[in-house]
């Protein structure tokens, strides 16, 4: 796979040519040979090569087979950093590129903001010097339930507030079939291609605990010890950008008591399908934002789970179809704190999240472990509002913290099936 790139104006364009039987359908790769960002009023006249070839991988890694080319040269840092990329081979041309130097203390910080509960909560507890940048993704002609309507409000009450934002219009998810971003981390190109040009020392990503150290899913995991953070750390390290997460400490209730305790919790909405104050109370998200803000304010009117569970095909396809459920945690949480509605399809969900039978407490706190994943430039003040905020997690919170574990098993299965019988 070959990759070439344009810089014109406002505008940077990749395009690809593949070798043969790249494309096969494999990987989920769309077969799409170009994509673009459009930096709309800004215009970056120059971007370091190997920023250039940071987001290029970040975007085509996943469906590389045997290399990924860049037709452009790269200094030899980070040449080095791409041989930690085992199963594909990073090549670049024979040109003698300087290192960015790595950006000073007294630079920006920026965010990739996405104008959900995450981010906003991230953005919370950073500087208020903070700029964020947004990626708008190209209109696709009803491909997805995506709607940009929310997120591009909370854009602009950031701007009323006195924030930098920009908003970056780019149509990389069209190279994934089905559509969506090619890695996790592929979100934040509009930020690294604009660092040169607004002086970002590093990029901030609005991940969550239950990402970042695994109790999304089955267990917990030094996050350090990731390939995931290995791989991608290094290769911003060697672009000359900080990789930084201030609420990977944060759990997904953590960060929904942020944005309820902090002014800036007014701006965001974690609904992605419907418009601005009008989520579409349909979705997973929606389904455990719901829960958590019933079980935070104390509702006197309960949030309930099962007629959500039956009225939603995706939230039944989540509880059911998923062993684990991700996120199950929170819904441990949730429904302990919020106290359980009689009936039996309300007891067996309470029995298959393990209501009562697991810790839920370190879920409020910040886990002071992850201070290392926060950019040294702000990393003090974004702990003391960490502290402020939410407090640190106690020795015995750390430890329930780092013994969870979510397998499935046959008692889990009877229950599940059960649930599903007293459902349908």
């Amino acid at each position: 796979m070959k990759v070439f790139h344009e810089l014109s104006g406002t505008k940077i364009e990749f395009s690809v040519l593949l070798d043969e039987g790249e494309f096969d359908g494999e990987r989920k790769y769309s077969g799409v040979t170009e994509f673009y960002f459009d930096f709309g009023d800004l215009n970056p006249s120059s971007i370091h090569p190997d920023k250039i070839a940071l987001v290029a991988i970040l975007n085509l890694l996943p469906f590389a087979k045997k290399s990924i080319e860049l037709m452009w040269g790269v200094s030899e840092r980070f040449t080095e950093a791409c041989k930690l990329i085992s199963r594909v081979k990073i090549l670049s041309d024979e040109e003698n590129i300087v290192a960015h130097s790595m950006g000073s203390l007294n630079e920006i910080p920026c965010i990739s903001f996405s104008g959900g509960a995450d981010s906003t909560a991230a953005l919370a507890v950073m500087p208020k010097i903070t700029e964020c940048v947004f990626l708008l993704r190209r209109e696709n002609s009803g491909k997805t339930l995506y709607d940009s309507d929310a997120a591009k409000e909370s854009c602009r009450k950031l701007t009323r507030l006195g924030y930098n934002v920009h908003m970056v219009e780019t149509d990389l998810e069209f190279l994934r079939d089905p559509l969506g971003f090619p890695t996790d981390l592929a979100v934040g190109s509009p930020a690294i291609l604009l660092s040169d040009v607004r002086h970002y020392s590093s990029i901030a990503y609005g991940t969550i605990l239950e990402s970042a150290f695994g109790t999304s899913g089955a267990r917990f995991r030094s996050y350090s010890d990731s390939s995931h953070y290995k791989l991608w750390s290094s290769l911003f390290d060697a672009a000359g950008l900080g990789y930084s997460l201030p609420v990977a400490g944060v759990s997904e209730v953590g960060s929904t008591l942020i944005c309820e305790n902090h002014a800036l919790g007014k701006v965001h909405q974690s609904c992605i399908r419907g418009k601005w104050g009008q989520p579409c109370k349909n979705c997973w998200k929606c389904f455990r934002k719901n829960a958590i803000i019933a079980a935070i304010r104390g509702s006197k009117v309960k949030f309930d789970y099962i007629e959500n569970i039956v009225k939603s095909k995706e939230v039944r396809m989540k509880i059911f179809n998923e062993a684990p459920i991700k996120h199950e945690g929170v819904l441990t949480y949730c429904i302990a704190k919020e106290g359980a509605s009689e009936g039996e399809a309300m007891e067996l969900l309470s029995d298959l999240v393990r209501v009562g039978k697991i810790p839920i407490d370190w879920m409020e706190k910040w886990y002071s472990g992850s201070d290392y994943l926060i950019h040294e430039s702000y990393r003090d003040e974004v702990v003391k509002n960490l502290e402020r905020i939410l407090g640190a997690m106690r020795p015995e919170d750390e430890e329930s913290l780092n013994k969870w574990e979510n397998s499935n098993n046959e008692e889990r299965e009877k229950i599940l099936h059960l649930l599903e019988e007293s459902l349908f």
